[in-house]
């Protein structure tokens, strides 16, 4: 059996299941903003949480995929003391939709 996952925006939410090694492992949405143009695999450890921690050893490979790329718009505003316009890039929010999610099988 392979996860549930769902997508919006910059968050990717993992269904809840249950398994004989974890037990009952509850839904998770993960927000990704902090992980933008990372190749990112996310893990579940015996205890049923999730990490995405690539520095130490896991339990089980549950996803992989490639975080897209931060974008930004230019925006234009005004200093509040000089009344001077200036542009500021602001990031846009990352979008998930069209992403390729490689699935795992969960453990038994």
């Amino acid at each position: 059996m392979k996860p549930k996952i769902k997508v919006k925006d910059s968050k990717l939410t993992i269904a809840g299941f249950t398994t004989e090694t974890t037990g009952k492992v509850a839904q998770k949405t993960l927000d990704l903003s902090g992980h933008a143009g990372e190749y990112l695999r996310i893990w579940l450890e015996k205890d049923g949480a999730y990490s995405t921690d690539k520095r130490r050893d896991h339990f089980w490979q549950v996803a992989e995929l490639q975080v897209p790329e931060q974008t930004y718009q230019e925006k234009l505003t005004k200093d509040a003391e000089t009344g001077e316009e200036t542009v500021i890039m602001e990031p846009l929010p990352i979008n998930l939709d069209g992403v390729e999610i490689q699935t795992f099988d969960l453990p038994k």
